[in-house]
Formats: C-alpha cells, sequence, structure tokens
C-alpha cells in the first residue's frame, strides 16, 4: 500500500511519478522523494524544467538505445549538477530504424504476434542484462547519486521492470508492485493511441488495434512471468541481484539503507 500519492504537475510528461512512497512487507517504508521514473525528456515544457528543478534530482539513468537518445534528445542539461548513466536495456537484434520497421510491418503483417514480441523483451531484461542491472544498481546505491530518475522511452516496460525489481528487492508487496506498474496503462494511455494511428499506418493499415495492443500496454503476465521464474531460480530478488546480477552485498546494503527510512 502506498501512503501518499504527490501528483505531480507537468505539461508534457505524462509518465512521471515517485517510485517510493509504500510500505513493506515488514512493516516500514520505502522512502519518497529519492527515486522517481518518467518517459523520454525531450518535451519538456519551461514551466516542466522548473518543476523538475524543484525535485534535487542529483542523477538521471536512461536506459533508451543510443538511437532513441539522439532523436530524442532530453532536454534536461547533465554533467555538473546531475550526473547521467546511459545504460541501454534493450535487444540489439530488435532495434528498427523506421525504414527497416515499415519493410518489418509491411512484409510480416500477418505473422507478427506483438504479445510474443513483449514477452520475449521482457524474458530478455531479466536474464540477458545482468551486467546493465549491476550498473545501475550501484549507480543508485551512491549517495551522491540520489535523488534520481530512471526512465526510457515510453516510461512503461524498461523503467517499469526496473522499478518494480527496486521496489520487490527493498520489501513492498508484490501486489503493490504489479499495481504500481499497471499505473502506466492510465497515464500513457492517450499518447499510446498516436504510437497505434502511426503504426497502422507503417503496416498501410494491414495490422488492426486489437493485434498492436500488447505493444502499447503494460500486462500483469509480462511481468509475472520473469518474476516467476526469477524466484524459482533465485528464491528471491536478493539473491537474485547478488549471484545473477553479481552485485557486491555491501551495494546492496547500502541501497536499502538510502531507499529505506
Amino acid at each position: 500500500m502506498k501512503t501518499s500519492e504527490k501528483i505531480f504537475e507537468f505539461e508534457k510528461l505524462y509518465n512521471f511519478r515517485d517510485i517510493g512512497g509504500f510500505t513493506t512487507s515488514d512493516g516500514r517504508k520505502m522512502k519518497a522523494g529519492v527515486l522517481f521514473r518518467s518517459e523520454e525528456l525531450s518535451r519538456l515544457s519551461k514551466k516542466d524544467m522548473e518543476t523538475f528543478c524543484k525535485l534535487n534530482i542529483k542523477a538521471i539513468c536512461d536506459l533508451r538505445t543510443p538511437n532513441e537518445q539522439k532523436s530524442k534528445v532530453s532536454r534536461i542539461p547533465t554533467g555538473k549538477g546531475i550526473q547521467l548513466l546511459n545504460i541501454s536495456i534493450h535487444d540489439k537484434s530488435r532495434e528498427f530504424t523506421h525504414l527497416e520497421f515499415f519493410k518489418f510491418l509491411v512484409s510480416k503483417s500477418n505473422t507478427i504476434d506483438f504479445e510474443k514480441i513483449m514477452k520475449e523483451m521482457y524474458e530478455h531484461m531479466a536474464f540477458g542484462c545482468h551486467k546493465e542491472i549491476r550498473e545501475i544498481l550501484i549507480f543508485l546505491s551512491n549517495e551522491t547519486n540520489i535523488p534520481a530518475l530512471i526512465h526510457c522511452t515510453g516510461g512503461k516496460d524498461r523503467t517499469g521492470f526496473v522499478s518494480a525489481i527496486i521496489q520487490l528487492f527493498v520489501g513492498v508487496p508484490y501486489e503493490s508492485v504489479i499495481n504500481d506498474y499497471l499505473v502506466s496503462n492510465q497515464l500513457i494511455a492517450t499518447r499510446m493511441k498516436k504510437v497505434e494511428t502511426f503504426i497502422r499506418w507503417m503496416s498501410l493499415f494491414q495490422i488492426s488495434s486489437e493485434r498492436i495492443k500488447p505493444m502499447l500496454e503494460v500486462q500483469r503476465n509480462y511481468l509475472e512471468e520473469v518474476y516467476t521464474k526469477i524466484i524459482e531460480e533465485y528464491e528471491s530478488i536478493e539473491t537474485y541481484l547478488r549471484v545473477a546480477c553479481n552485485i557486491p552485498q555491501s551495494n546492496l546494503d547500502k541501497l536499502k539503507q538510502l531507499l529505506i527510512e
């Protein structure tokens, strides 16, 4: 359960929120105002940038690919005041240019299984990105990088997965994590409608709205299936982070200190 929900007034950021504020399974609390999540930062208005500055964010974890970063350049200056960690959590074999994506949609419009693509993406994040997860959590365990923002392009899948892993690690109950993960669907619905139209145009309207839907939303089973596999293999998120992702126990302990009241 989340003890309080602060509404952030952004004009051009729709999926921005605090991942803290939850009561943990042992009755403590994941701190609010320490870790935030959002979509990409290229569209911020002047007022949005002022709002952003008030959050005192010291570091940004950008989970996008280099191509995504170039096409949607962040409006938040990084360097002296804000540290930047560019860490791509992405299956490189699935990175398309617009032209390649167009060819893919047209040539394979009858056979594309978007739900399968999304589930494979989550499988890759959970079991093919151990090195990247290690780098992110070690970065966040440094108190000079807190408060921090984690973001990708839409702020729903890569950001959703990393945020969920961190919440589960500090002891936020599973159902609370799932419910928070699903909040993205409410916040990005309008924007995803535009993406849907774009994809349908790109496929020359060979792909229906219903078939695209799994790519434009988060679904409980995306996260649940990889979580179940992690627990079956490692028994706990902490063991997964320590053994699979090779994160030193000292960094995990420090991260807990920073995130739990």
